[in-house]
C-alpha cells in the first residue's frame, strides 16, 4: 500500500512538473544554486532529486528516479548503488543520468566505473540506442579522460556496441534546462537525442578530452 501511494505521489508531482514547467523553472535553478553555494542538507540527495525534476520538466520521456521518497513527496535516500541514478526512457532511444559532487581523484575512483555499469545495463534491458549524461559541478580530469577514452572504442560487446557517455559541469546542465525554459514550447525528444548524438559526434573532431569538454559546454550554451 505505501509503495502504491508513493507511486501516486511520483505520478502527481511529473504531471505537475510537466504541466507548470515554467512555474517551476525557477524553483529548479534556485534548488541547484543553494546546491552549488552549500546550502542545503544532504546535497546530494537533493541534487538527484532536482536533477529528476529538470529531466521531467524538459522533456516528453518517461522519467524514471530511483531515490526514495517519503509520503509527502520529499526525497529521503539516494539511489541504490546498482542502478542509475535517474532512468530516461523515449520511443527511440533511452537515457541514464547520474549526478554527483564527488570532485578530484575520488570522483574517478568512486564513478567512473558504477557509471558504465550502469550505462550497460541501460542498453542491454532496453536494447535501444543509448546514452550517458554524467552531471557534477566540475568534471575532473580523470573522469574526462576515461569517458573521451571510452566513448572511442568502436565496439563492446558488454555495451551493445559503442559507448555514449557525455560528461557535463552542472553550470552547463543549468544552461540546457535555461535554454529549454526560454525557447518557443518544450523540446521535443528528437531535440534531446540531436543534443547526446552532437556531443558523442564530437570525439571524432576533438583534439583531446580537453577541446571535447569545451566544445560539449560550447553546444550547450546554444542548443535550442
Amino acid at each position: 500500500a505505501a509503495q502504491a501511494r508513493r507511486a501516486a505521489i511520483i505520478q502527481k508531482q511529473t504531471e505537475d512538473l510537466k504541466l507548470k514547467s515554467y512555474a517551476l523553472y525557477q524553483e529548479v535553478i534556485d534548488t541547484y544554486n543553494e546546491i552549488l553555494s552549500d546550502e542545503i542538507y544532504d546535497a546530494p540527495l537533493f541534487l538527484e532529486w532536482n536533477t529528476w525534476r529538470a529531466m521531467t520538466m524538459l522533456d516528453g520521456g518517461t522519467i524514471k528516479g530511483n531515490f526514495k521518497i517519503d509520503d509527502s513527496g520529499r526525497p529521503i535516500s539516494t539511489a541504490q548503488g546498482n542502478m542509475p541514478d535517474i532512468e530516461c526512457y523515449y520511443d527511440n532511444f533511452a537515457l541514464s543520468v547520474e549526478v554527483t559532487l564527488q570532485r578530484g581523484k575520488r570522483q574517478y575512483e568512486s564513478e567512473g566505473e558504477p557509471v558504465t555499469r550502469h550505462y550497460a545495463q541501460l542498453q542491454m534491458a532496453t536494447g535501444k540506442n543509448t546514452y550517458c549524461l554524467f552531471i557534477a559541478p566540475s568534471i575532473s580530469p580523470a573522469t574526462l579522460a576515461h569517458f573521451f577514452g571510452l566513448n572511442q572504442i568502436k565496439n563492446i560487446a558488454a555495451y551493445g556496441g559503442k559507448p555514449k557517455i557525455i560528461p557535463l559541469d552542472l553550470g552547463s546542465f543549468m544552461k540546457l534546462i535555461e535554454n529549454s525554459y526560454t525557447s518557443e514550447g518544450i523540446p521535443n525528444p528528437q531535440a534531446i537525442q540531436e543534443f547526446l548524438q552532437t556531443a558523442i559526434d564530437e570525439v571524432e573532431n576533438s583534439i583531446n578530452e580537453f577541446d571535447w569538454f569545451n566544445r560539449i559546454s560550447a553546444y550547450a550554451d546554444r542548443w535550442l
